[in-house]
């Protein structure tokens, strides 16, 4: 029993030490949304998930309404997707603190919304 442990750790480590660093298409931070607009698409971003889990908007389909209401996040702001995706890969890589700072402001705007000033 203790050999298949062993086989089983010894094939994870292999495939692991094959997987590669993704490359991301702005390592430099260009064609970065930029700071205070990335703040209010996460906010609507945020918005859209509490509709989502919320269930506020049933139908039999909620696949496509999710989809719809992303993409409708997305077009308000005048970007994509992929810009999106982008601009988080490249502050996590490189302004976490940054990227930390603006949620900071997304929570404190939905606590202020509630009603829970700190």
């Amino acid at each position: 029993m203790k050999k298949i442990y062993i086989i089983i750790t010894f094939i994870s480590i292999i495939v692991l030490s094959c997987i590669s660093e993704p490359k991301y298409s702005t390592p430099k931070g260009e064609n970065i949304i930029p700071k205070d607009s990335l703040e209010l698409l996460i906010y609507d971003i945020h918005l859209a998930d509490a509709i989502i889990t919320s269930k506020i908007m049933k139908t039999k389909d909620n696949k496509l309404v999710d989809s719809l209401l992303y993409v409708s996040v997305f077009e308000k702001h005048n970007y994509t997707r992929e810009q999106f995706e982008q601009t988080l890969l490249y502050y996590v890589h490189n302004r976490m603190d940054t990227l930390n700072t603006i949620y900071d402001r997304v929570i404190d705007r939905f606590n202020l919304e509630k009603g829970e000033i700190y």
